[in-house]
């Protein structure tokens, strides 16, 4: 049995706790660098506020429906996510963090856990503020549809368990296939090119045709839909990611290129922490530049351009170096680039890279893991490639007021 616990709408949810003022009222979160909505209050949803949407699209509207508009503050959420998932380990076994705000925990099926999951979801309320939905299912497809379901629903007061077929089919035969977790909207359209309209004919779908048509992923979404469940991890084996990309939107738009560089390089400091953090090496970098799609006709422009590099490497300079020509590359004047960013791709595993008669000193870089331990400390370490200010900035950030001692929150 599959248990997932998801919060409700998690970074406005995290803004409200401090925040009671502001609850039952419509709350945006926006996006680094303020730039699209990325968090939703109930009540913001209601009005018609679109995930994604531009804040300079929408910020007539919010003004008029006297909506809060906050920046992200992903200090207060990672924290507030670290308290979720320590009750989750506390009371439930083999938790499985998904993302920042949902954890899958994987249960036998000898014991009734729809009580536990009641009372994990009423300590997680009382511990963090936060309200979480919850689902129950033989499979994780199965129990991502339970969870959305008990999150919209709320005949189901936020908990549903689907534990047999009579559960499970009458829900199957009303949800759209693109609702269902790993169809989307990529392969919606294709599925309902064949006649599969809702998730019950997929579930009904014949295996040898969806392996045809969808490859192993469409026959696993079928299976995991009737009850057998053939998501899971093999024992011992990881996913590898794949890339690291960094990459953010310039509210003011920046029309030369040393201010772009400037930018580009702090993404490229970042990504190769992110990339010795997970003790991987990258083969290869990309470049991404573009203007607002919002630009007029004759205005836009988007490229990108990438290179190779002698052998695997997690040295930023190196990294830089690259970037700084790619971008010259790529760069014309005369547009207003609103968003630049970095690709490291052909990840390795740092330990499995061996020297090559090319590439003798093919090892992890000494010099950045003492940078990293540096900044891991609280020193502010950059290289001198790009200045110490941001261009870019976040204008209603709240306070970190569980990761502060200058921020706890004041009782009057």
């Amino acid at each position: 049995m599959y248990l997932l616990f998801d919060c409700n709408n998690f970074f406005a949810s995290c803004e409200q706790v401090f925040r009671p003022d502001w609850r039952r009222r419509p709350l945006v979160v926006l996006s680094n660098n303020d730039g699209c909505v990325i968090s939703r209050s109930p009540e913001a949803k209601a009005a018609g506020i679109a995930m994604g949407e531009p804040l300079f699209k929408c910020r007539d509207r919010l003004q008029r429906m006297g909506a809060i508009v906050c920046s992200a503050n992903f200090a207060l959420y990672s924290d507030l996510s670290a308290r979720m998932i320590s009750v989750l380990e506390e009371f439930l076994p083999n938790v499985e963090q998904y993302s920042i705000d949902e954890a899958f925990s994987y249960a036998d099926d000898a014991h009734d856990w729809l009580p536990l999951c009641r009372e994990v979801r009423r300590r997680i309320l009382r511990w963090t503020g936060l309200t979480v939905s919850t689902g129950l299912a033989p499979t994780r497809t199965l129990a991502k549809l339970a969870n959305e379901t008990a999150k919209h629903d709320a005949r189901h007061r936020g908990v549903l368990a689907l534990t047999a077929p009579s559960a499970w089919e009458p829900l199957l035969q009303r949800t759209p296939v693109g609702e269902i977790w790993g169809v989307g909207r990529r392969l919606a359209p294709r599925m309902k090119g064949l006649g599969i309209i809702t998730a019950a004919q997929l579930a009904n779908a014949d295996l040898a045709r969806l392996r045809a048509a969808f490859g192993v992923h469409g026959e696993r979404l079928a299976l995991e839909l009737r009850g057998t469940s053939c998501l899971d991890t093999v024992e011992g084996e990881v996913e590898n990611r794949t890339q690291v990309m960094v990459t953010r939107t310039l509210q003011d738009g920046i029309t030369e290129l040393p201010p772009l560089r400037d930018a580009l390089c702090r993404f490229v400091e970042k990504a190769g922490r992110i990339l010795r953090g997970e003790g991987l090496m990258a083969s290869s970098l990309y470049v991404i530049l573009r203007t607002s799609r919002f630009e007029e006709a004759g205005r836009l422009y988007a490229n990108e351009a990438g290179c190779s590099f002698s052998a695997p490497t997690d040295d930023t300079r190196a990294f830089s170096h690259a970037a700084g020509e790619l971008l010259e590359q790529v760069f014309r004047p005369g547009y207003r680039y609103r968003k630049v960013g970095v690709m490291l791709a052909n990840l390795q595993d740092a330990a499995s890279v061996q020297p090559t008669f090319d590439a003798p000193d093919a090892a992890p870089s000494p010099l950045m893991r003492v940078l990293d331990s540096l900044q891991q400390s609280g020193h502010n370490v950059h290289f001198a490639n790009h200045s110490e200010r941001a261009m870019w900035s976040s204008s209603h950030v709240s306070q970190p007021y569980t990761t502060s001692w200058d921020h706890l929150p004041e009782a009057r």
